[in-house]
């Protein structure tokens, strides 16, 4: 069993457990119930490993919490949930490292429980970028995030952070600090946006300074959220889990605009933005699958969409430098950068003969199927001519009896 599926659930109720546990099971993660303090202990020492703990704050043999400090030894992110909404008890609870704590007596508890385990699974892949000129108030800042398992990187100005944001790609949110020397948290902002939207990275401001209009300031520039110095554990993680779901979900919708959903190739639409940011000459492939109506027909839509599916991977591993498309039905497009037509036609004779060579698995036997693939190339290229190119020399490879290549 994985680290990543892994949770402890900790609940003396029996009533509140079970539905816990399932809960926990339908968003893909693997339960482990325990009910006191000795369960506890045992399932720590077994030498098993955890993404997490749902844990009670109050156990018959743990009334205090005398639980969490174990959890909190192994570095287990830890949902502490509480049937006490007392400023005392909150406040005790949010002295220690916890991820969060949610009190039971909110209908939506168990929701924001299962909501805070997705996060907790997904956040190791998240990077946040820290922006502050004060070493501790960055280190304060990463032990906070890595609670929550970000990854997280840290620079001491708006220079540096930068040449960050130009380097790494993959930063999903900035948390910046506006008083800084040099370029102001505000003015970096507004930099960031010129080259970087919304929906690849969201950046929170932060300032202590008082003035009234620093949260409008920040916005205007580009920000998308702020908070002001000094801020409350809880607010703060509501923010940040905010901002990167708001990132996350511009990015599903992105990918889902883009993609062709069978195959998660990229679709007519998203092959021509790629083409048109382009600058060299290349090669252009039309792949059309053989006879696949008969294939349909024969064995079937589902072994249809599994005949689509395996070319579509063979055609990614043949052309890991390309671009490959699926333009609609069984009809594909390749891209290379090679604009040296005899050596794309090489490429793609291998191609094309790993395909021939391929057993898919059916209920009614092996099955085979072959393609026609015609193609184009040129060191002055325009798409639509060398589409057009190739798409009459794939005629002529139908025409002369199918799986073939043909170029010039």
């Amino acid at each position: 069993m994985s680290e990543e599926t892994r949770v402890l659930v900790i609940e003396d109720s029996m009533v509140l457990i079970r539905p816990l546990c399932r809960m926990v099971e339908e968003i893909g993660l693997t339960p482990l119930p325990v009910c006191s303090l000795l369960e506890v202990r045992e399932a720590l020492a077994s030498g098993q490993s955890f993404l997490a703990a749902v844990a009670d704050y109050n156990l018959p043999d743990s009334p205090g919490g005398e639980h969490l400090p174990l959890l909190f030894q192994q570095a287990i992110p830890t949902i502490v949930l509480t049937s006490r909404n007392d400023g005392e008890v909150r406040d005790r609870i949010l002295q220690l490292p916890v991820v969060d704590y949610v009190s039971k007596e909110s209908p939506a508890a168990f929701d924001y429980v299962m909501r805070m385990l997705t996060r907790i699974r997904k956040n190791p892949g998240i990077k946040v970028l820290v922006v502050d000129d004060s070493a501790s108030y960055r280190q304060f800042l990463r032990e906070n995030l890595e609670r929550h398992r970000y990854q997280v990187l840290e620079a001491e100005d708006a220079k540096q952070a930068l040449e960050i944001l130009h380097r790494d790609k993959h930063i999903k949110l900035v948390l910046s600090d506006n008083d800084m020397p040099g370029m102001d948290g505000v003015r970096m902002t507004s930099t960031i946006r010129r080259f970087l939207d919304h929906d690849r990275l969201a950046i929170i401001g932060i300032s202590g300074n008082q003035d009234p209009t620093m949260t409008t300031r920040f916005i205007k520039a580009g920000a998308d959220d702020f908070l002001q110095k000094p801020f409350n554990f809880e607010e703060f993680f509501c923010r940040i889990t905010r901002n990167v779901e708001f990132v996350e979900n511009l990015e599903s919708l992105k990918e889902t605009a883009d993609r062709d959903p069978l195959t998660g190739l990229s679709n007519r639409r998203h092959f021509f933005e790629q083409v048109m940011q382009l600058k060299s000459g290349y090669g252009v492939a039309v792949l059309d699958i053989d006879h696949f109506k008969q294939v349909n027909d024969q064995y079937g839509h589902d072994v249809g969409d599994q005949v689509i599916c395996n070319t579509a991977r063979l055609m990614e591993q043949f052309f890991p430098d390309g671009i490959v498309a699926r333009f609609g039905g069984e009809e594909f497009v390749i891209l290379s950068p090679c604009p040296i037509e005899l050596d794309m036609v090489c490429r793609l004779e291998s191609l094309r003969v790993a395909l021939e060579s391929c057993i898919l698995t059916t209920v009614k036997g092996g099955l085979r199927y072959t393609v026609s693939i015609g193609v184009a190339a040129s060191d002055m290229p325009e798409i639509s001519r060398l589409l057009k190119l190739a798409d009459e020399r794939l005629y002529h490879a139908k025409q002369h009896g199918r799986n073939q290549v043909c170029g010039g």
